[in-house]
């Protein structure tokens, strides 16, 4: 994994080089000068779509144990995706960290089992934001996505990959991966686990069977949280002093993910992800300069969140008790307001 991120890491430098060199560092410091004071609304605005999208990790939650703090929820899963947004493959890297901190409240099998559904659903999301975003979004300059055979295959795959995913949630996967894995190595290690994850798959189970509305609910969350990041591009635009279309930034915005995902080998899809504002901005007819100065200005408040993610992670830990492994304890559930 260490090879993987630093060649991810020096592929992404490249990449972002190569933009700047193209582009011209000096149209780019003068649009980086344009936003002024504007840099605090863009620090502050994602503070909606962390909002929205720990709602839908909450309808995840089985109903018995969605009584949490939005607000608490929301700590943990910032400290969560600072991780994922540091580490190669990070869409999934900081989860585990999620479901343990989240276990100081829940059983672990129950903290684990949230994460995974609303990874799932969050998945969900961005396939219709993507999708949707490349067919609806844009304008009438550019040319139909069916035009692009690149970006066509990347949201097949993309699809079919979140698919596949889920219904492995669906099929007691943990469970007979770990009997699979006993039977392979014969570690007495793993035969200790089975219980833990037979515990995993049993609530992911009864959540797709009993809670298939709270699923939607989460999806919808996770939605509009994709959405809220989209109109994130246009309130960028309009204060560097170049108004587009919400349309537009949709599509800008929805490239700029799928690039992101391609770019999963790169800690936070460095390069791939400025390459997506770059490649929307002139397929809609916009300057590519202005393309990639609102992706630099997306990635200064990356990383102003990201030092907060781990400030939060920090602060967790610290106060994290010592508990017997797997189930926070009965005082503790029942303070939950």
């Amino acid at each position: 994994m260490t090879i993987i991120r630093i060649v991810g890491v020096i592929i992404g430098a490249l990449i972002v080089t190569f933009l700047i060199r193209e582009v011209g560092w000096f149209n780019i410091r003068h649009s980086l000068g344009m936003l002024g004071w504007g840099y605090a609304i863009v620090i502050v605005y994602p503070v909606s779509w962390i909002l929205l999208n720990t709602a839908g990790w909450r309808m995840a939650l089985h109903k018995q144990f969605a009584k949490i703090p939005l607000l608490k929820l929301a700590q943990i899963r910032l400290a969560g995706e600072t991780f994922n947004s540091m580490l190669p493959s990070g869409y999934i890297g900081g989860e585990p960290l999620k479901a343990k901190l989240l276990s100081r409240w829940i059983p672990v099998h129950e903290s684990a089992s949230s994460v995974l559904i609303a990874k799932a659903a969050q998945s969900v999301g961005l396939v219709l934001f993507v999708g949707l975003g490349l067919i609806f979004g844009g304008n009438k300059k550019q040319q139909s996505i069916l035009h692009h055979p690149a970006t066509l295959i990347s949201l097949i795959l993309l699809t079919a990959g979140i698919t596949t995913f889920i219904v492995l949630l669906t099929q007691r996967s943990f469970s007979r991966l770990g009997r699979w894995l006993h039977g392979l190595i014969g570690h007495p290690w793993l035969q200790k686990q089975e219980a833990k994850l037979a515990a995993l798959d049993d609530s992911i189970g009864v959540f797709y069977r009993e809670g298939k509305s709270r699923f939607l609910g989460s999806v919808l969350w996770h939605g509009a949280g994709w959405f809220a990041g989209a109109l994130e591009v246009a309130v960028i635009f309009f204060m560097i002093g170049d108004r587009i279309h919400w349309r537009e930034a949709w599509f800008i915005g929805a490239m700029a993910q799928l690039a992101a995902v391609v770019g999963l080998f790169s800690p936070a899809g460095v390069g791939l992800y400025e390459g997506g504002h770059y490649l929307a901005a002139s397929m809609l007819g916009i300057s590519p300069v202005l393309g990639l100065t609102v992706a630099l200005i997306r990635r200064v408040r990356e990383i102003f969140w990201n030092c907060v993610g781990l400030w939060l992670f920090w602060r967790l830990s610290k106060a994290m008790p010592t508990r017997p492994e797997g189930y926070a304890s009965q005082e503790t559930q029942q303070a939950l307001p």
